[in-house]
């Protein structure tokens, strides 16, 4: 469960505060520092491997992973390669086949002698509290808990009846992804760890994306996972998950959780990916990688930002920066955004950008495809002006399209878009955490990478050709207040008016509900 689902659940809840808080942190809890490890090429094969592919004269290097198959095979073979250290911070971690495969993996790189870090936002780690409590103890694995929730941990009704006091620290969480192998190779982008991100949900499935990067970027991501690994806001998981008692106990419950000689994930690898590549484990295992050449630089909100108020908060987001890179663009901005809530200050830019004559293109969720129907809800009161402020909006279609030659998505399972990416003027990359709307902006902590390669803007400029393939191009007709839909699955620009996937009965709830939906929450 993620915390937009959990959102409309805090409406009911508010009139409950009067109840208070039923439990506290604990105090006086000890953080040992630690830091990243720097890329040691003499003693890691990884990043012998990242030197060697590095472009010449390349400050950084990129490899875009729009599969979601390709995506997990990634983070094992970096897992099951690395020989000194392993960062990895995430908003999501579920107890699920996917999920329990990259445990499995952390805890062969500790037990080989890896020292593991693992930084989990709170709020959807219910499910994995079982394998946290067998894991905490282990030699070379230390975890920790962004702005965590205080008892009955067991289940994620009981965290929130224990804190019904405590909601508004609650509704601030850790929205970053990041996985540094060896300080030499990282994953950063939009992926959580769990079936749905990897294509391996049978009823729904991301699309979604993340790049391996190389070079200079890699250290400043390791001191953004510092700054959230020794922040206050982050608790060791041993002062808040029930311990199992004796070592054999524990060990016991690993091996029953995490079974020693388990078969291997299949994690179902199309030869080669929307870009031509082949999957990435099988690249290493040839000792190559390819990377395509940019300058870039790391950036994430402070991990303190639900204690900035005003300016300090409007300054200091990751949402201004983007922001401040759209507001550059010169002839061409083109968006992925899963949630968009663009606000009045989002329209204000794009009203700026249209007077500019810059071309605008958004690509977003269908009703049908959005796993939030609150946030469809905030997004569907910008359509109109978002059309008549000149951009170019589509809507993910929930069923993968007739026409695309490789689809991001297949089977019987729903496609939702979840890939939070720009590109600018077809040289700048923004890729990251970052979705176009207030929890963004003001609430959440984003992380990202922005990367000045025009080859890199290409190959994204590609992935949301095809995404737009995927998707209902929307249009205003008769004289500017009807919405129309352009089915991706036609051949001619024959429009319907009727929102593709809305049963008159989702229609009024959307009605019904509308006038309620606080928009600051979304």
């Amino acid at each position: 469960m993620n915390w937009r689902r959990f959102g409309s659940c805090m409406l009911g809840f508010a009139l409950a505060l009067a109840l208070g808080a039923c439990g506290s942190l604990p105090a006086g809890v000890e953080r040992p520092v630690s830091t990243s490890l720097p890329a040691a090429p003499d003693e890691s094969p990884l990043a012998r491997l990242a030197e060697s592919a590095l472009p010449p004269s390349a400050q950084s290097g990129f490899r875009l992973l729009p599969l979601g198959a390709y995506g997990l095979d990634a983070r094992l073979a970096l897992i099951g390669r690395a020989t000194r250290t392993l960062d990895l911070q995430v908003y999501i971690m579920d107890n699920d086949e996917s999920g329990r495969a990259v445990f499995a993996a952390l805890r062969d790189a500790a037990q080989r002698g890896v020292r593991v870090r693992l930084l989990l936002d709170d709020l959807n780690s219910a499910s994995a509290e079982p394998l946290l409590a067998a894991l905490v103890d282990l030699p070379n694995f230390e975890i920790r808990l962004f702005n965590p929730f205080c008892c009955a941990r067991q289940s994620l009704a009981g965290r929130i009846v224990t804190s019904l006091g405590d909601l508004p620290r609650l509704d601030h969480r850790m929205h970053n992804k990041l996985m540094i192998a060896d300080g030499a190779l990282a994953i950063v982008g939009g992926r959580n760890i769990a079936d749905a991100y990897f294509g391996r949900d049978p009823v729904a499935n991301f699309i979604d994306l993340d790049a391996i990067a190389a070079g200079r970027v890699v250290p400043q991501l390791g001191v953004l996972f510092d700054r959230y690994w020794n922040s206050e806001e982050s608790f060791p998981a041993k002062s808040l998950v029930r311990p199992l008692g004796p070592e054999s106990a524990r060990m016991a419950a690993l091996a029953r959780l995490l079974p020693d000689g388990a078969a291997p994930i299949d994690s179902g690898l199309p030869a080669r990916d929307l870009l031509g590549r082949e999957p990435v484990g099988k690249e290493l295992a040839a000792n190559r990688l390819s990377l395509v050449p940019g300058l870039a630089y790391g950036v994430a909100d402070q991990p303190s930002k639900r204690l900035q108020i005003g300016d300090e908060l409007e300054d200091g987001s990751l949402m201004t920066g983007a922001v401040g890179q759209m507001l550059g663009s010169r002839s061409e901005l083109v968006v992925s955004s899963p949630y968009l809530v663009p606000g009045t200050r989002g329209m204000a830019v794009m009203h700026s950008l249209q007077r500019k004559g810059v071309e605008m293109t958004l690509v977003t969720n269908s009703l049908s495809a959005n796993d939030s129907a609150l946030v469809n809800i905030g997004y569907a009161r910008y359509r109109r002006p978002i059309l008549r402020a000149g951009v170019r909006l589509y809507e993910i279609s929930a069923q993968p399209s007739a026409n695309a030659s490789q689809p991001f998505f297949s089977g019987s399972s729903h496609g939702r878009l979840h890939a939070k990416l720009m590109v600018i003027d077809q040289e700048v990359v923004l890729l990251g955490s970052l979705n176009l709307d207030p929890r963004s902006a003001r609430r959440n902590t984003e992380l990202g990478v922005a990367i000045d390669s025009p080859a890199l803007a290409r190959e994204a400029l590609r992935l949301i050709d095809a995404m737009k393939n995927e998707a209902y191009a929307l249009r205003l007709e008769t004289q500017g207040s009807a919405l129309a839909w352009v089915s991706p699955n036609e051949d001619d620009d024959q429009g319907v008016e009727t929102e593709p996937g809305v049963s008159p009965w989702s229609a009024l709830q959307r009605l019904l509900l509308q006038p309620l939906v606080p928009e600051d929450l979304l």
